[in-house]
């Protein structure tokens, strides 16, 4: 499973989809270069993730490749005369849609799980805090050192401490220290 950060970071490259997706409605020549580029950051990451999908990512790069040669690949029709720009640009769309939804399904998996923990983390945090059992700050050098007495302060907790470790179970440890932190923001912006 995915951490948090490394989901954000695919997530992120996902949102740029609408962008370039502008690019084809405005029938701009570059389209097709602009989801060649983001293919190619797609594959970084995913390797960088060790996630199989790279290679139906990688795949998809090579049909559009090919597409900039003139080939027209099996499924793609083209109204009019066929020019290579026309190819380009209808290859490049069926390719970008393919590689958002396959790269989606791949990261599905960690991103419901890190909602539900998300969720599950303000609960225990909300919680925690009614039950004044959040220890304060200033007694611990590095923030980080005071969401590990935060996560063993609600763990300790005999009615909070499954919730723990459910969350703990569900995201793993440094994944739910992040989440408490959320949660700490949240709450205290509330």
């Amino acid at each position: 499973m995915l951490h948090i950060v490394n989901m954000e970071e695919i997530q992120n490259l996902l949102l740029r989809v609408p962008e370039i997706v502008e690019y084809y409605e405005r029938r701009d020549i570059r389209f097709a270069e602009k989801t060649k580029d983001w293919l190619v950051q797609v594959e970084r990451v995913l390797a960088d993730n060790k996630l199989a999908v790279l290679a139906n990512v990688a795949s998809l790069r090579g049909i559009l490749i090919s597409a900039e040669r003139g080939s027209l690949p099996a499924g793609v029709e083209i109204a009019g005369q066929k020019t290579v720009r026309k190819i380009k640009s209808a290859v490049a769309a069926d390719v970008i849609q393919k590689a958002s939804s396959l790269v989606s399904d791949a990261i599905a998996g960690t991103s419901a799980a890190t909602a539900e923990g998300d969720r599950l983390a303000r609960q225990l945090f909300a919680l925690a805090k009614r039950k004044n059992i959040i220890p304060l700050n200033a007694g611990c050098a590095l923030h980080v050192d005071w969401l590990k007495a935060v996560l063993k302060a609600i763990s300790d907790d005999t009615e909070l401490g499954p919730g723990a470790a459910h969350l703990t179970g569900l995201v793993g440890f440094y994944d739910a220290l992040i989440l408490l932190d959320r949660a700490s923001a949240a709450v205290a912006a509330t």
